[in-house]
């Protein structure tokens, strides 16, 4: 992904973050604090700009401007921006903004090591940890090795066609325009989607059982090869436990249950781990759909522009050119040079 992104702070005044959205901004970074625990430390617009970016739809995540000069210190400035957060919904990192001129004295083990303590302090919490600096704080100042790949990185590189260092969030320039904010305002590419979870595949040798997702279904085939119309080789009942072996694509995953191996589609599965590949999606051409390819007779006719889950296309031996598709609870068959898959 590639989508706009603005951070904000204090010195961007009072946004009107209605237009904000309405310019097509999806995504902010919100300057929560800066420095050790202190009521006057926390940004004055923080308040205002969490609860009317989020009030609009815009996913957030925060930035704490550091001032740290030991580990101690870091941990104490993690702490205090954890408590300035915890009672909004934060769906981007939060970020450890380091660039003070004050720090440079420190040396590449010290700052390194307060990168560390901040970073960890906030994974420790739930949330996910990110660096913000510049091309010359990585080379001059940080042991970048030991950062990079460890945490997401936010990279200030201005007036550059693209970022010296791979990162997911790049601050490209500071002299933006987005209606509802007087002035210039910091703009962003982020290439990171921190909003759909992605869950955990199901991994070879997991255990998976058979289940009755629909209606129709009292029990399971598994066939000799992919697709609905190779050979049935045996029944599996609900309730069936197996051993997942792989995930083939197209909503199919071969299995071993009650001394047979081969396939069996996955909305009829589950395990452990989840993850599996799903049906693609048919715009139906306009065409009659049949019980099975022999039949001399469609069973249905089905409008243009129809979309239906797309169980399998078949692409070898007596019914290669066709595929399965979900139609009134039931696997039905059509010819795929029909389907817009």
């Amino acid at each position: 992904m590639q989508e706009k992104l603005i951070d904000v702070s204090t010195w961007n005044g009072n946004i009107d973050w209605d237009k904000v959205y309405k310019s097509g901004v999806r995504y902010a970074m919100i300057r929560s604090s800066f420095g050790i625990e202190n009521p006057n430390q926390i940004d004055n617009k923080f308040v205002r700009n969490i609860e009317n970016a989020i009030k609009v739809g815009i996913k957030c995540g925060i930035y704490h401007y550091s001032y740290a000069r030991s580990v101690a210190e870091a941990k104490k400035e993690a702490d205090f921006c954890l408590k300035t957060i915890k009672n909004y919904k934060i769906d981007l990192p939060v970020a450890f903004d380091i660039e003070d001129s004050s720090q440079t004295n420190l040396g590449k083990d010290a700052l390194t090591s307060i990168v560390i303590a901040f970073c960890d302090r906030i994974k420790s919490a739930g949330y996910t940890p990110m660096l913000y600096c510049n091309p010359s704080w990585l080379n001059s100042y940080l042991h970048k090795d030991k950062l990079i790949g460890k945490y997401d990185l936010w990279l200030a590189h201005w007036g550059v066609s693209s970022p010296d260092f791979d990162c997911t969030i790049w601050q490209y320039s500071e002299n933006g325009s987005i209606p509802g904010i007087s002035g210039s305002v910091d703009m962003n590419w982020i290439f990171k989607d921190y909003i759909t979870k992605k869950p955990t595949k199901t991994k070879n040798g997991d255990k998976v059982k058979v289940i009755n997702k629909t209606s129709f279904l009292r029990s399971q085939p598994i066939f000799d090869d992919l697709g609905g119309s190779s050979r049935k080789l045996i029944t599996l009942k609900v309730g069936t436990v197996g051993e997942f072996i792989t995930d083939n694509g197209d909503g199919w995953s071969k299995v071993h249950a009650n001394n047979t191996t081969g396939y069996i589609q996955n909305s009829r599965i589950n395990g452990t781990g989840t993850g599996l590949s799903t049906w693609k999606k048919g715009t139906v051409l306009g065409v009659p759909v049949y019980t099975k390819p022999s039949d001399t007779k469609p069973c249905a006719y089905i409008n243009k522009g129809n979309k239906f889950n797309v169980v399998c296309s078949i692409k070898s031996g007596k019914y290669a050119g066709w595929s399965i598709i979900h139609y009134n609870n039931q696997d039905k068959y059509i010819r795929t040079d029909m389907l817009k898959i």
